[in-house]
């Protein structure tokens, strides 16, 4: 059986958090952080390895309408 690989679970449920704690601009069309580096930390209550964390900052656009947030295709990926 294929066993899947822990850092890519633990990158997954990182980006869960960010985006579950974020606020949804309907007007814009935009997907804003909440949350900093340390606040993803903080949540997570298990050992992480602090390269999977994505240095993100409040107020930050993670998807937006045209393609361009952090969390997109074509930026840096997580």
């Amino acid at each position: 059986m294929h066993k899947r690989n822990a850092n890519k679970l633990q990158a997954r449920k990182i980006r869960d958090i960010i985006l579950r704690k974020n606020f949804y601009d309907r007007n814009l069309c935009e997907v804003v952080s909440r949350m900093t580096r340390l606040d993803v930390m903080a949540l997570l209550n298990e050992p992480i390895e602090v390269h999977l964390v994505p240095d993100i900052e409040k107020g930050e656009v993670l998807i937006d309408s045209r393609g361009r947030g952090s969390f997109q295709k074509g930026t840096e990926d997580l």
